[in-house]
Parts: structure tokens; C-alpha cells; sequence
């Protein structure tokens, strides 16, 4: 079976699902690739057989925004999102968080937006002017959000009529910033071409600068793997990715015999820092994705995952809900670096917290709902 016919397989059987009965209490969870799709899908058949309670359904949509949509609706009931979409949810939709992730060797449920550049590069977050550049993606934290607001807030670009990606294509000579061109981003047709001049593609030629991992530059072990063949001066990312792509940790030919220690990061007062020290080296502390749904299912939400994950969080001998390996994918429903899900009361800005929203509001100009996808 081609990947298309099997792609048109798993929507035809998901918009089964959502028009089937559901039901009383079941999670409904937006999924938005046909790999998540059979993910959730094994993931709802485990939890079957395992008793589960409630139990939990597959909703196929087209994007984060249509599923936000959804959820509002009361059409969907849960989607995990990343700190600029968990802005665009909570803002414009209303919604809540009812679990975020914690990941290894992270008990704060944060992580660190950083700045990666090689070791003996001479390069410092206020020397970039006439560099190259890699970015997990357009619009995404770590790799835009971030490190934009950064650069805006510390005047080291000038934003003219909200043109962001004017302003980086002229700071940097060269980027890879998959999705920039696509035409949610770029409707005019007018944003640089310099800001896909140093993506690779699918190595046929085909997917250049394509917002998903056809671009073999996308996300954050793309933007790493841009850094490491050279295609970029610095890369945005998060702090563990250095770590999760070198001494051995990926055995794809591409990290397979990279260092951390051949690394470092640049630090926001113009210094550097070896790549260990993250948590003072950093460009923002960007909350943990979280689980958003209605305040009314806050609870609900909470409770089957709970229970899941006292099954399936570290089950060596079968279903994994914290691993994508074996879908060919990575970060399929939950972050693969998750180890646990907890509860969470709080606001979505307050999850959020002070040093993100401060990124944030160097987009204002973009209003509320400049994430949404």
C-alpha cells in the first residue's frame, strides 16, 4: 500500500470514528498526521483492552487551529500544544491546560529556548548580522517565537508594519526557516527567499523549505542537523536537543559521530557558555507543552491520562504513549522526551509564565492570534 492510499485509508477510518457513537466520558483527541492518527488509534485500542476509563476517540483535523475550533465547540475534547499555540488557545478559544509534560532531567516543567552555534565558530547573539541561521520551523517556539522576540526586544532588529520576516532576512544572509513561504505565511508571495536558501529538502529536490519533516531541516533535530552540515551559523532549539542528537543518543548518519562538547551556547549578554549550562545560558524559560481542553473537562481529561499513564508511561514490553519510534515520526500526541503528565490549575497564562509572554509581546502588532495555524 503507497503512503498516499494509506494516508486516505486512515482519514476515511477516523472520520468513521467521529461520526460513529461515542461514548459517555470518552476523550475525543485531535490528531493531525496520519502518523498520529494510527498512534492515537493503537493508543485508543490499548486503552480498550486495558480498562481504561473512558476511553478515547481520534479526531482527524486539518491543523492546530481547526482543532482548537473544535474543542470550543465541544466537538473535540484535548490536543497537547506547544507555548505559542497554548497562547492562541487559551486567548482566543477559551481554553485551559489539564496537563503538561515533564521531561527527563526536568522536574520544573520548563524548558530552555536556546542558541546553538559550534564551538569554534566566533559568534555571539550580538554578532549575528551577515550570518546563516536554522529554525525548527515558522511560527514555532523555540525556533521563531523565541528567538524573534528576542532579537526585536533587544533592538537588534527594526519590525516595520509587523514585517518579521523582513527584518530577518535582512539580519541574516541565509536561513532555513521551514514553512516561511508557505501561504499562510506569506499570502503576497513577499517574504525573502534568503529564509529557504539553506534548507535541503527531501534530497530530491522536492519539499524545500516545507513546514513538516519532508524538509529534512525541519523541527528541532533539523534545525541541529542544519547547524551540523554546516547550512547555518546558529541554530534555535531546545536545551536538550544538543543532547538528544550527539554522544551517541541518534544513530542516524548525520549525528551519529557528533560531540556536545564540540558545541556551545550563546548566552543573551553577548557571552557563550558550553551547552551543560543551559539553565543560566538561555534566551527564555518557555513553559512545557500542556494538554488544553474546556475548563469543563479539565478534570475528565486529567484522569484518563493519569490512568494511561500508569500503563502505558514506560511499558518496555508494548504500547508507549510517550514514544513515536515506531510510527516513523517523532513527537506524535505527547513530546517523546515526556517521562510523566501532570495536573495543571492554573491559567493558561500563568502556565505560561513572565519570560515567554515577554517574547510574546514583541508580536503585538499581530494581535492576539498571530500563532494560530
Amino acid at each position: 500500500m503507497n503512503c498516499l492510499r494509506k494516508e486516505l485509508v486512515f482519514f476515511l477510518f477516523s472520520a468513521i470514528l467521529a461520526l460513529g457513537s461515542t461514548e459517555p466520558g470518552t476523550i475525543r483527541w485531535c490528531v493531525l498526521t496520519a502518523a498520529e492518527l494510527q498512534k492515537c488509534l493503537d493508543f485508543a485500542g490499548n486503552a480498550t483492552e486495558n480498562n481504561i476509563h473512558n476511553g478515547l476517540q481520534c479526531i482527524r483535523t486539518s491543523s492546530a487551529l481547526d482543532c482548537m475550533e473544535k474543542i470550543k465547540e465541544g466537538k473535540a475534547d484535548a490536543v497537547t500544544l506547544d507555548g505559542g499555540d497554548i497562547y492562541s488557545a487559551g486567548r482566543c478559544y477559551g481554553l485551559v491546560p489539564a496537563a503538561g509534560e515533564c521531561y527527563k532531567n526536568n522536574e520544573s516543567l520548563i524548558y530552555y529556548a536556546v542558541a546553538v552555534a559550534n564551538k569554534l565558530q566566533d559568534i555571539s547573539m550580538e554578532t549575528l548580522s551577515n550570518m546563516s541561521s536554522c529554525h525548527s520551523g515558522m511560527k514555532r517556539t523555540a525556533g521563531w517565537v523565541v528567538p524573534v522576540g528576542f532579537l526585536v526586544n533587544r533592538n537588534i532588529i527594526t519590525v516595520r508594519n509587523c514585517d518579521f520576516a523582513g527584518a530577518i532576512g535582512s539580519l541574516f544572509k541565509q536561513s532555513c526557516i521551514p514553512g516561511i513561504k508557505d501561504l499562510q505565511y506569506d499570502p503576497l508571495g513577499t517574504n525573502p527567499q534568503n529564509l529557504c536558501e539553506g534548507c535541503g529538502g527531501a534530497g530530491d529536490g522536492q519539499s524545500v523549505c516545507a513546514n513538516s519533516s519532508f524538509e529534512r531541516y525541519f523541527g528541532y533535530a533539523g534545525a541541529f542537523r542544519c547547524l551540523a552540515e554546516n547550512k547555518g551559523d546558529v541554530a534555535f532549539v531546545r536545551h536538550s536537543t544538543v543532547f538528544e542528537n550527539s554522544d551517541g543518543t541518534n544513530s542516524a548518519p548525520w549525528a551519529r559521530d557528533l560531540k556536545a562538547a564540540d558545541f556551545k551556547l550563546l548566552c543573551e549578554d553577548g557571552s557563550t557558555a558550553p551547552v551543560w549550562q543551559y539553565t543560566t545560558c538561555n534566551l527564555a524559560a518557555v513553559p512545557a507543552h500542556a494538554v488544553m481542553t474546556q475548563a469543563s473537562r479539565r478534570h475528565q481529561v486529567f484522569r484518563f491520562l493519569d490512568n494511561a499513564q500508569k500503563r502505558f508511561g514506560d511499558n518496555a514490553g508494548g504500547f508507549q504513549m510517550f514514544k513515536s519510534s515506531d510510527y516513523g515520526d517523532k513527537d506524535l500526541l505527547f513530546n517523546d522526551a515526556t517521562t510523566r503528565l501532570v495536573a495543571v490549575q492554573q491559567s493558561y497564562s500563568s502556565w505560561l509564565g513572565q519570560s515567554f509572554l515577554t517574547a510574546l509581546q514583541a508580536f503585538d502588532c499581530e494581535g492576539p492570534c498571530y500563532l494560530e495555524q
